[in-house]
């Protein structure tokens, strides 16, 4: 049967577009392999692209005495060597660049790594770090490729390094082998100066003996020396503790007679203002009793006025009769005179009131208590009756005011005379003796207490004059004072000084004793070492023998050991690895391409599937083969389109390079085939639903073929499922194809069977419908 002329051709020459549509359905396999692997076809060859951000915070440090800069020549060999795409920026620009994902790597190396790496022959090595820094979140591929890149880093700064050290290990030991050969010859030397110093130690032997003799007799000596010694540390003792009573007895005399130099001064202007106040109180005391006697003078016409007042308002007063008027005029002279002679006599009391509250009034009457006592009856008398004599005037002065109604005050009339004539004879009484007392403190003053001031002014001048003469005297012994007490600190301190060398010379006899004694012993024992010593002298020589022999020995085994560049390099790398690999892959893409073919074929048959139709045809068909047969007259040439299309732009496109071209192309068809097949049976036994089914067998495969990674790196279920997939054999296929080189005849057979076994099914599935349902066609 012509493919181009079957009746399934025909309808579809017919449907606009379904032609260029099939074209488009056998470019899909290519389409999403080819692409997909050409964007990340030689990703390892091209780490060169890969931004890594490397800082350098090293700084330089000396290593065997020689400045190193570690950090900046490591940092110089990875710019230089590494396939990565290097930049050295700041600590800050990589910490963002790395956050942002425009750096996938970063490299620091810290300030301490030249001088931790000058550490690692000390007794406290450390460990000269590398600090790496990745975001696996921006791209986990991108996190694997690095983290190669910085094991091969760690690698190569660890060769650095221990090139380094061997050299400098090797370097010593060269020079330990000078150094034997020269320890060989000291020896020689040693033994020499060990027969010398024996003759030495044998002439001090004799000097040893010769030095015990002279410490006995020093014993002896000190022991007579430390016993005076204990005795002039008593004496001593004795002259301190004297010394230092005497200068406390003066030091407290010095200061008696700085106190009175002091004081002498303030006594005597003391009693020369003692003087002057008594000579001024004698004046005060004149004047005061002047005072009292010409304020009595001046008083007696007042007072005789006030008697005469009172008389007349007694005789008014008693002269009033009632119902009669008095006279008004009598009774305002009588108030006036009334009035008159209580302002003289209020004046008088303001007189007593300033005395007594002057001070050395009062202290005169503090040494006189019988006269204070007299004074202050007075006082107290004289205010009473003055306050008497106001009441008696105000008594007027409202009586005054009351004559137009002494009608109606009869019965008070008797009354107000009987208090007029009580408070005249209070009056009288109270200013006679007001008057008495008076004449009494005068005549007292007068003659008593102004010559008493006078005598205490004139004794006061003399004990003024007598003080004069003991400031200069104490002047004079304060002087003296002061000198002896500087002289008593002086001898007090020297004879504590002297106590306490003494004391200290006392504590000391007996380690000088001891030190005597063992000096003596040390001179015994120095004798006996002396001869050990010459003994032991003689084996010394005897071992710096044998030393120089094993020195001269040790020398000629450690010239074997070489230190060229060589011997550098293999204590370096001192392991070879040689490495064999059964099969090569040029790069990634190389490696994905038999799992992306065969995800590529599968994923084009379904889209197949879901857009062709693979159940209608243009008229009934005559059976299930005829069916069958139209169907795969259109499925086969767009498998086989597939398989061919995808293998020829992978070679020319890619630039895959397989080990047999023609077997991939076998085995490309092969699995076109299976696939193809396959897929058609669940399209037209469960229609939509089919497709639906392959498209979760297509998920479960890219999980359980192992085209990415190894099929022991997945979990139990999917290794379970792994040998019953058919991409499982249709990867493996291609990666002998492609790859390894070897036979692919056992998986091409699996793939056949499925194929073969799927495209008999379908035929049955076809025979099955033609006979249970009749509405699959549409004629015409």
């Amino acid at each position: 049967m012509k493919f181009w002329k079957s009746a399934e051709w025909q309808r579809i020459s017919k449907l606009r577009g379904l032609k260029l549509l099939l074209v488009g359905i056998a470019m899909i396999p290519s389409i999403y392999a080819v692409i997909f692997l050409s964007s990340l076809w030689d990703t390892y060859g091209r780490l060169d692209h890969l931004p890594v951000a490397i800082v350098n915070n090293d700084q330089p440090a000396k290593i065997n005495d020689k400045t190193q800069h570690l950090g900046q020549d490591l940092t110089d060999k990875l710019l230089r060597e590494q396939p990565l795409k290097l930049r050295e920026v700041s600590s800050q620009q990589a910490r963002d660049g790395l956050a942002s994902g425009r750096y996938y790597m970063t490299i620091t190396i810290p300030k301490n790594f030249t001088r931790n790496a000058g550490t690692l022959l000390s007794d406290q090595p450390k460990y000269a770090k590398i600090a790496i820094a990745q975001n696996a979140g921006q791209s986990f591929i991108a996190e694997k490729m690095t983290s190669s890149a910085a094991v091969k880093i760690q690698d190569s700064v660890n060769r650095s390094l221990q090139s380094v050290y061997n050299k400098t290990i090797l370097s010593a030991t060269a020079a330990s082998q000078k150094g034997f050969l020269a320890g060989s010859d000291g020896a020689r030397q040693l033994n020499n100066g060990l027969g010398q110093l024996a003759d030495g130690s044998r002439q001090l032997n004799n000097g040893a003996q010769a030095l015990s003799q002279g410490t006995s007799t020093l014993a002896t000596g000190l022991a007579q020396y430390t016993q005076g010694v204990a005795q002039a540390n008593g004496g001593a003792g004795q002259l301190a503790s004297g010394a230092a009573t005497a200068a406390n007895g003066a030091d407290q005399l010095a200061a008696g007679t700085s106190q009175l130099a002091q004081n002498a001064p303030k006594l005597a202007a003391g009693s020369q203002q003692v003087a002057d106040g008594a000579q001024q109180l004698a004046t005060k005391l004149q004047e005061l009793s002047a005072g009292i006697v010409q304020g009595q003078t001046a008083s007696a016409p007042k007072l005789a006025r006030l008697e005469k007042g009172l008389d007349e308002l007694t005789n008014s007063v008693n002269a009033i009769t009632l119902p009669d008027i008095p006279d008004t005029q009598a009774m305002t002279q009588a108030g006036q005179n009334l009035q008159a002679g209580l302002t003289g006599a209020s004046t008088d009391a303001a007189q007593l009131g300033k005395l007594a509250n002057d001070p050395k009034f009062q202290a005169f009457l503090a040494a006189n208590p019988d006269i204070a006592q007299q004074f202050s009856a007075t006082t107290n008398d004289l205010k009473g009756h003055l306050t008497q004599s106001g009441q008696a005037a105000d008594s007027l002065a409202q009586l005054k005011g009351l004559l137009p109604k002494l009608d109606g005050f009869k019965t008070k009339l008797a009354q107000l005379q009987a208090g007029v004539a009580q408070a005249q004879a209070g009056n009288k009484a109270a200013i006679d003796g007001l008057n008495g007392s008076l004449t009494q403190v005068s005549q007292f003053l007068s003659q008593q207490f102004v010559p008493a001031a006078q005598k205490l002014a004139t004794g006061a001048g003399q004990v003024n004059a007598g003080q004069q003469q003991v400031t200069t005297a104490a002047a004079q012994l304060q002087a003296g004072a002061g000198q002896l007490a500087q002289g008593n600190g002086q001898l007090s301190a020297g004879a504590t000084q002297l106590n306490r060398g003494l004391g200290q010379l006392t504590a000391k006899n007996g380690q000088l004793t001891t030190g005597a004694g063992q000096l003596n012993q040390g001179t015994q024992q120095l004798t006996t070492g002396t001869a050990q010593a010459v003994s032991a002298l003689g084996q010394a020589q005897d071992g710096t023998m044998t030393l120089a022999a094993k020195l001269a020995d040790g020398a000629i085994q450690l010239d074997q050991i070489h230190s060229q560049p060589s011997n550098v390099k293999a204590l370096t790398q001192p392991v070879k690895q040689t490495q064999k690999n059964y099969s090569n892959v040029d790069n990634n893409g190389t490696g994905m391409t038999p799992y992306m073919m065969s995800v590529g074929l599968f994923v084009g048959m379904i889209t197949f599937s879901a857009i062709y139709d693979f159940v209608t045809v243009a008229k009934k068909p005559r059976s299930g083969f005829a069916w069958w047969a139209q169907k795969q007259a259109v499925n086969i040439p767009v498998w086989i389109a597939q398989a061919l299309i995808l293998t020829t732009l992978l070679l020319l496109v890619d630039g895959l390079q397989p080990k047999n071209v023609p077997l991939l192309y076998v085995a490309a068809l092969v699995v076109a085939f299976a696939f193809n097949q396959f897929v058609l049976l669940f399209s037209t036994l469960f229609g939509k639903l089919g497709s639906g089914l392959m498209i979760i067998a297509l998920v479960l495969q890219l999980s359980a073929s192992a085209g990415s990674y190894p099929i022991e790196l997945s979990n139990g279920f999917f290794q379970a499922i792994h040998p019953w997939m058919p991409m499982t054999f249709s990867v493996h296929a291609f990666r002998e194809a492609i790859s390894i080189g070897g036979s692919l005849t056992g998986d091409l057979l699996v793939l056949l069977s499925i194929g073969v076994l799927s495209m008999v099914l379908t035929w049955g599935v076809y025979h099955w419908k033609l006979k249970h349902n009749n509405l699959l066609w549409s004629e015409g």
